[in-house]
């Protein structure tokens, strides 16, 4: 005796179109050949408020360098290679 599964749903469970899936797969195709280039991702100055682990997040991006200050502590990225470039305490 064979039973059969069901055939499962086509497309996706949320809704997407055919063209909201093929720009997601360009979008993903763009990201991994960017990083194989190893071209820094693009971030915004933002602060964030994390009330889950009591954090604070800031980010601040200058002409240079991007700063990243968790909870007072610097991190200073190169704004071009997104390479990690030193560290300090915020003087805030």
């Amino acid at each position: 005796m064979i039973i059969r599964f069901p055939d499962a749903p086509k497309g996706t469970k949320a809704g997407a179109s055919k063209l909201d899936i093929l720009k997601g797969r360009i979008r993903k195709t763009a990201g991994r050949l960017m990083n194989l280039l190893g071209l820094p991702g693009a971030i915004n100055t933002v602060q964030i408020d994390d009330e889950v682990s009591g954090q604070t997040i800031n980010v601040q991006v200058g002409d240079l360098f991007v700063r990243l200050t968790v909870n007072g502590r610097d991190y200073y990225f190169n704004r071009f290679t997104g390479r990690l470039d030193g560290t300090g305490s915020g003087c805030d």
